[in-house]
């Protein structure tokens, strides 16, 4: 098997969960966690922590013939090495949750067999609660051959079942490691349990209205535009949602609640509710302005990007007034309703 000359590609990259990922189409299952803090590995999969938890990063990515010298470029920030196994030759780098780069090339175009990896990075500690569009992120990820072909493939197991018109030993293995296996001890499951963390306690807060409007989006790009004011309670346009306020401007009490699917049942001591369903591109919801006695607002939509549905519950809203103290307070109870890629098939809008 020849050795292809050593090629590179340059990529825009979108994050979550402050993960990148390179994996191979059967599913490997990514390291929970990166001791160095920057990259690790396990049989058919890596992941590269990134500093900003959704966004844009910028990746460039280098097949070499051979390992790199062990000195690094000028401007980074970080260098570390791991070794990358492949069972099919085909992994490829994405973003957690993401479409795969149609720019960026096969990491491991050898075929099976074992690589090195070497990740360079820059600007990950920048401003890690940014949500950016442009990136300021920048990652090197160099890729090698180190042992490949048919004796690599030996030495792996890989095809040996098919050879042998045996049953897949590796399948099987895993399998039944999903079904009898302490779920905390299967590997990546952390990873995994991290994408559906635990809800925020439910918090109650004062927001200030402006032009009858209580505004909810993304502080950190708010380039979204508003939803035109409601008729009724509450409207949404893709990360933007409006709740038309009685007063025209000050402070209105906010309670917020999470739920893992549409709440049952009626919410008493409430004058009206609306539900409405909306979209977050970022993942990243919250009320400009709102005060938490000095710690930030909870994110609304902690799950990250996609599609929500939210139960609005509005009281007191009898007469306008101007005050430093609520004259009407709102519920919003919200609930996931699709997360990630599949949320926006066939377009986010």
């Amino acid at each position: 098997m020849s050795t292809p000359s050593p090629t590179s590609a340059r990529s825009d990259v979108h994050v979550s969960y402050h993960q990148m990922l390179v994996a191979e189409p059967t599913g490997a299952n990514a390291p929970s966690h990166a001791p160095n803090g920057l990259t690790a590995s396990a049989p058919g999969a890596a992941v590269i922590l990134t500093g900003i938890h959704t966004g844009v990063v910028d990746v460039t990515v280098e097949l070499a013939a051979t390992a790199p010298p062990a000195t690094a470029p000028g401007g980074w920030d970080e260098v570390e090495d791991v070794e990358l196994i492949s069972f099919t030759g085909e992994m490829r780098l994405s973003g957690l949750m993401g479409d795969l780069p149609e720019a960026l090339p096969v990491l491991t175009p050898l075929g099976p067999g074992r690589y090195g990896m070497r990740v360079h990075a820059r600007g990950r500690d920048l401003d890690p609660t940014a949500v950016p569009s442009v990136p300021f992120e920048f990652y090197l990820v160099t890729v090698w051959p180190i042992d490949v072909g048919p004796e690599a493939c030996a030495k792996l197991g890989v095809g040996v079942a098919q050879e042998l018109g045996l049953p897949d030993k590796v399948t099987e293995i895993r399998r039944r490691a999903q079904e009898h296996a302490r779920p905390q001890d299967e590997p990546g499951r952390i990873a995994r349990e991290q994408l559906r963390p635990l809800p925020p306690t439910p918090v109650r807060a004062v927001a200030m209205a402006s032009e009858h409007r209580l505004r909810i989006v993304n502080p950190h790009q708010d380039t979204a535009t508003d939803p035109e004011l409601p008729e009724g309670l509450v409207a949404a346009a893709p990360d933007a949602l409006v709740i038309r306020t009685v007063k025209r401007r000050g402070a209105v009490g906010v309670h917020v609640r999470w739920e893992p699917s549409p709440p049952r049942g009626p919410v008493t001591a409430w004058d009206e509710v609306e539900e409405i369903e909306f979209i977050t591109t970022t993942g990243v919801m919250r009320i400009p302005g709102r005060s938490t006695d000095g710690e930030e607002p909870p994110n609304l939509t902690y799950q990250g990007a996609g599609r929500y549905g939210m139960q609005v519950h509005g009281r007191a809203r009898r007469g306008e007034r101007l005050s430093n103290r609520p004259g009407e307070s709102y519920l919003l109870v919200v609930w996931p309703i699709a997360l990630g890629a599949r949320a926006f098939v066939g377009g986010p809008f």
